[in-house]
């Protein structure tokens, strides 16, 4: 037993599976169209066609070329899905199920509003949950807030509904245990970095003159080989990528991908879906919990 991972004292202190330096989570929020629906909506405007039709080059194309460089390196993977992309593209949804990959929750709608209060954000997880479940037959056991927003009672209400992790945060490099009230609960955190997500490099959009980023493929990955490399010399860490299918799915970007799970495997990366890792963190502190 290795005592509490709160993340800021002996969190680093896990050992993962087999020796391996560092667990690596390949996270796909699967959200299609309804990403920029909703961020358009937060700010009281609607997207053009230009920004609808780009959402849909991930269920159209992306997601497909996601799930066959997968299949190629043999890694498992976690898709964070809204409900809604669920029932808009259930054939797409089912495909990423059959190929053994995890279906987490990710918003119904991919709502992204700050200030609602616990009952409409239970409603929320219900309706998603109810259209995971309906192709899994099983509710998820993750959660990530559409645009990483959670609130005060987010924890707590996860917890009470049977959810394993979470994976909004951005406040570490290991994961940790939420505390309510003081106190540890099992809810595992599994915190990223904007760093390592592709829509930091790879969003462009002329209806908003503040999101205009196109980064050249080698930065991308000399970014993100050189985050690895860090966190792996370090040893005990974790490294949440998040990607999206209408983004990272395009030709060039996946192989791009794909050649760096080859980089990560040769060089000891336990490469896992968020349920297991969080299953492993939950199974080093069971006596503690």
């Amino acid at each position: 037993m290795i005592g509490l991972l709160d993340g800021k004292q002996n969190g680093e202190g896990i050992r993962w599976p087999d020796g391996k330096r560092i667990a690596v989570m390949l996270t796909f929020d699967f959200d299609a169209e309804f990403l920029r629906i909703s961020r358009a909506k937060s700010k009281g405007k609607e997207i053009g066609f230009s920004d609808y039709s780009r959402g849909q080059y991930g269920p159209h194309e992306g997601i497909y070329r996601c799930l066959d460089m997968l299949d190629s390196y043999g890694v498992p993977a976690t898709f964070f899905v809204p409900g809604m992309v669920a029932e808009t593209y259930p054939e797409q949804v089912k495909e990423i199920h059959l190929r053994g990959h995890e279906l987490a929750c990710h918003g119904y709608m991919h709502e992204s509003q700050r200030g609602i209060s616990r009952a409409e954000e239970e409603e929320i997880l219900k309706k998603s949950e109810e259209a995971l479940k309906a192709i899994t037959g099983k509710r998820p056991v993750g959660h990530r807030g559409p645009e990483s927003i959670i609130h005060p009672f987010t924890p707590q209400l996860l917890h009470e509904r049977g959810y394993l992790y979470s994976s909004s945060m951005k406040d570490c490099d290991w994961a940790y245990l939420h505390q309510v009230s003081g106190k540890e609960i099992p809810l595992v955190e599994l915190p990223g970095d904007v760093m390592m997500d592709d829509f930091t490099y790879y969003y462009f959009t002329f209806s908003d003159p503040a999101v205009r980023a196109m980064y050249a493929n080698r930065e991308v990955l000399g970014n993100w080989k050189a985050e690895f490399d860090g966190l792996a010399r370090e040893g005990d860490k974790i490294l949440v990528f998040k990607l999206h299918p209408q983004m990272i799915g395009r030709a060039s970007r996946i192989d791009m991908v794909g050649g760096l799970v080859a980089y990560m495997q040769q060089r000891g990366a336990w490469i896992t879906t968020c349920e297991q890792a969080a299953r492993y963190v939950l199974e080093q502190n069971k006596e503690v919990l």
